[in-house]
């Protein structure tokens, strides 16, 4: 090869490393939390206030990482072809786009897009400095172009407005709370279960229509009375033949008025209207509903119309600050443990809390408890002892009721340090 091939080979050389840069600044900086970036100059890392203004102003950050990527990729593409005509004449140009293109795609954009996404902070604090040499070196070109993607940005999105801050950015403003001692456990799980409201379905939260307590229209007045004395709630749904055919809810305290008067109740008359919801409703919209209607409970209904069960304010609200525990409720303990990695659970715990608490990713498609889960995975209704296999977790039918799953025994994979650890003591 001639010094002239040489020089181009070490110019391609030069410019990869600089696109790489430039690749890994992008996604290293745009990656950053702005209140992570706070709390570190708040703390006085060396750095953190000058990231913190750089960070500031992404429009010339953007713009300037651009610039500099694309005009130096186009060096490179100058480069690579007057080498390869070189090498190979008239087919230079096709062994450019043959050789060139996956060596820009593997380590000008996959590999240095890859580590600054996996370690973004160390990377921001080492690209800081010769980024804000390249935001004031390239500073005419940038201004034009921030100027022209401005005016285009508001042609296009008109007066929209992007929120000052996040709901990741909430997020972790809660955990910097809990790690400053400033927000205890239980605050920190109320508030991410604020935010998971509009995540969670009626049918996720509802109490399913066998375990739903309602009254027949037709009862009378001492039928009434000793249901609801007995019973542990307050609220019950009037139904005509079935639960299908909900009436009406009445109260308690309803009931209580015509003690000394119960040739005139008539349960017919006195139910209130039935609030009627689907299934697939957000909770959060539907707790919006109650505070607006002034409710307390809603009848859920499937696609078909028929009831599937009721849901309360109170299931909601369970879902913000955790089970609620009245002086009519019988504490239940739903999880046991049974030994290492070993549990006994209740079949109407939700799957949802299994996974968040196990860190399980066991499917919710079409079923929302546990036993709704292992039927679905047997394929039948199981005998006890009946057991299956998911993703590494045993589950086995331990207490079955009347083709209902009461208990299910959870045995949870070994974790490998775990693991590792009793080798060592065995040997």
């Amino acid at each position: 090869m001639t010094t002239d091939q040489w020089l181009h080979v070490l110019g391609i050389f030069v410019l990869f490393i600089f696109s790489a840069f430039f690749s890994s600044s992008e996604t290293a900086l745009m990656s950053m939390d702005r209140l992570r970036i706070k709390y570190l100059a708040e703390k006085e890392r060396p750095g953190a206030k000058r990231l913190e203004t750089l960070l500031s102003k992404p429009d010339d950050l953007l713009s300037a990482i651009l610039v500099g990527n694309n005009l130096v990729n186009i060096m490179l593409s100058v480069f690579a072809t007057a080498l390869f005509l070189d090498l190979f004449g008239h087919g230079g140009e096709l062994m450019t786009i043959l050789i060139l293109t996956p060596l820009l795609l593997i380590f000008s954009e996959v590999c240095p897009k890859t580590y600054a996404a996996t370690y973004p902070e160390k990377l921001s604090f080492r690209v800081l400095q010769p980024i804000r040499f390249f935001m004031w070196l390239l500073r005419p070109v940038t201004a034009v172009v921030s100027g022209i993607s401005g005016l285009l940005t508001r042609f296009l999105r008109g007066e929209e407005q992007t929120p000052l801050i996040s709901e990741d950015e909430i997020r972790s403003i809660i955990e910097f709370g809990e790690d400053a001692g400033v927000v205890g456990k239980d605050k920190r799980r109320m508030l991410h279960g604020i935010f998971d409201l509009s995540e969670i379905r009626v049918r996720d939260v509802m109490v399913p229509r066998t375990e739903v307590v309602g009254i027949s229209v037709d009862a009378d007045f001492r039928d009434v009375a000793q249901m609801t004395a007995q019973a542990r709630h307050s609220r019950f749904p009037v139904y005509d033949g079935s639960l299908d055919h909900v009436v009406g809810v009445i109260h308690s305290k309803d009931v209580l008025s015509y003690f000394d008067k119960p040739e005139q109740f008539s349960l017919r008359e006195l139910a209130r209207p039935p609030f009627f919801v689907p299934e697939a409703k957000p909770i959060e919209t539907l707790m919006q509903a109650f505070r607006r209607k002034h409710l307390h409970l809603a009848m859920v209904v499937d696609e078909y119309g028929g009831v599937e069960g009721i849901c309360t304010l109170e299931d909601i609200v369970e879902e913000i600050v955790g089970e609620i525990q009245d002086e009519y409720d019988e504490e239940d303990i739903l999880v046991n443990a049974l030994g290492p990695n070993r549990y006994l659970i209740d079949g109407s715990v939700a799957i949802r809390y299994i996974n968040k608490r196990f860190g399980l990713n066991l499917s919710e498609e079409h079923v929302n408890t546990l036993a709704g889960f292992l039927l679905n995975s047997l394929g039948s209704i199981p005998e006890v002892g009946a057991s299956c296999e998911v993703n590494g977790v045993l589950f086995t039918a331990r207490e079955v009721e009347d083709r209902r799953i009461e208990q299910i025994e959870v045995q949870l994979p070994v974790p490998k340090d775990q693991e590792s650890s009793s080798r060592y003591d065995g040997v």
